[in-house]
């Protein structure tokens, strides 16, 4: 019964687990440069499979949240998350028919704009202090890390979000 409570909120939930493993488990000064973005292929992920559960209100939350828990400048990752997934949104149909390989590259693209985006912010903000060789390791180390975690997502919206209530016991 209490299971059944949980289901809607399995994405939220898992973009939550995302920051948790992002910023607790991966702290920044060890993992600087090569520290995947695992936020952003969640929300890559929910809004591609499951739009109606990830919208740009969960963006604008789960920025906030790495923000908070980074301290970084508030809103940094939250504006890119939610340009992010409206980027996503509108190109949805398009990006869902390509085959998993070239889908990688997309996200590869979508994590340089994000990051590019924060960058700009950051220039803003800092100037030339701004960290730009976070523009090529965090790109790649998502990409890497990528297929692992979406398995991993699918694995969970097929068990969870797609069972027929009944079926579960």
């Amino acid at each position: 019964m209490m299971v059944s409570l949980l289901i809607p909120w399995l994405p939220a939930l898992t973009i939550f687990m995302a920051v948790v493993v992002q910023e607790m488990a991966m702290p920044f000064a060890a993992w600087s440069v090569f520290r995947p973005d695992l936020v952003l292929i969640c929300l890559f992920y929910w809004r591609l499979y499951r739009p109606d559960r990830c919208g740009p209100i969960l963006a604008l939350f789960a920025g906030l949240l790495v923000d908070v828990v980074s301290g970084a400048p508030l809103g940094l990752n939250a504006v890119s998350n939610i340009l992010l997934i409206l980027l996503i949104g509108r190109f949805g149909r398009l990006i869902r028919s390509i085959d998993f390989f070239y889908l990688l590259f997309v996200l590869l693209f979508l994590v340089c704009l994000a990051e590019g985006i924060q960058l700009a912010l950051a220039a803003l903000k800092w100037g030339s202090a701004a960290r730009w060789t976070l523009l090529t390791g965090r790109p790649l180390a998502t990409m890497l890390i990528a297929p692992a975690v979406i398995h991993l997502l699918v694995t969970i919206h097929q068990s969870w979000l797609e069972e027929e209530p009944h079926a579960r016991r």
